[in-house]
């Protein structure tokens, strides 16, 4: 009896323990470690070059290829300042002839062709003189031998072309070339007559218009034939004229003075 007893404690004397060490660690219940599952994907995104949605794509570097040198800055080239052009006075003048000084405060004569020359007198404005010689051109300016008519010969500038301050001799009066003045318009065809008054120039212009280029200034006195026109232009009527060392257009006068005036036969 005691030996069965024995072998009873035997075997359920393991198994207690067993049970018991069971229940200390947390029985026979299997615990899991949960797997996190990725969160979804949107395949809506934008796409990256390799395919994967939304991963922003990769920003390209800049290539840097060899260093490149700025092209060398042209060096402007520069012209050689061209020497003054003399200047060519007025038109018509011709040695052995008379002229008339119309320079507002006179010229000076000198003793040679230029503005270094000795002072040797002085004409006054209105005065006419003959031309010994000539042309010559120093310090930009056309210069003329004259002979003043008492006895004195030097050399005078005739001043640019746009105001010339010599300019060949026109003897003034009715119908200085012939004829007589005939107080009416011009007409194509006439011969005219340049009728400003006192030393007052007339300027003889390239085209109509009191802006175009300058061909020469005249005193009273000088005559044309008229070979075209009438054209307006800034106010004015225009008349072709055409003259034996100058030809141009010139305006007929302002509505009070009569600047170019018919000659009769």
């Amino acid at each position: 009896m005691k030996r069965k007893q024995g072998m009873r404690w035997g075997i359920w004397l393991p198994l207690g323990l067993l049970v018991l060490a069971l229940v200390a660690c947390g029985g026979f219940q299997v615990r899991v470690t949960p797997t996190v599952a990725p969160p979804p994907t949107d395949s809506s995104g934008p796409l990256t070059p390799s395919g994967e949605a939304g991963m922003p794509s990769p920003t390209a570097e800049p290539t840097l290829g060899p260093p490149t040198q700025a092209p060398p800055t042209p060096v402007p080239i520069t012209a050689p300042a061209e020497s003054p052009q003399p200047s060519s006075g007025a038109a018509g003048l011709t040695p052995g002839e008379t002229a008339r000084v119309v320079a507002g405060g006179g010229l000076n004569m000198r003793d040679r062709a230029s503005g270094k020359g000795k002072l040797i007198g002085r004409v006054t404005q209105g005065a006419v003189v003959t031309l010994v010689a000539g042309p010559s051109h120093a310090d930009n300016y056309t210069w003329w031998q004259i002979d003043n008519g008492a006895g004195q010969v030097g050399w005078v500038a005739a001043g640019p072309p746009e105001d010339p301050w010599l300019l060949p001799d026109q003897k003034s009066g009715p119908a200085a070339g012939g004829g007589k003045l005939v107080n009416r318009a011009v007409k194509l065809g006439d011969r005219v007559q340049v009728t400003t008054q006192g030393n007052q120039l007339l300027s003889i212009r390239e085209t109509p218009g009191k802006n175009a280029a300058l061909a020469a200034r005249v005193l009273s006195g000088a005559q044309f034939a008229v070979r075209g026109g009438p054209v307006k232009q800034d106010g004015f009527v225009w008349w072709q004229l055409e003259g034996d060392k100058v030809s141009g257009w010139a305006a007929e006068g302002d509505g009070t003075d009569r600047w170019l005036t018919p000659v009769g036969q």
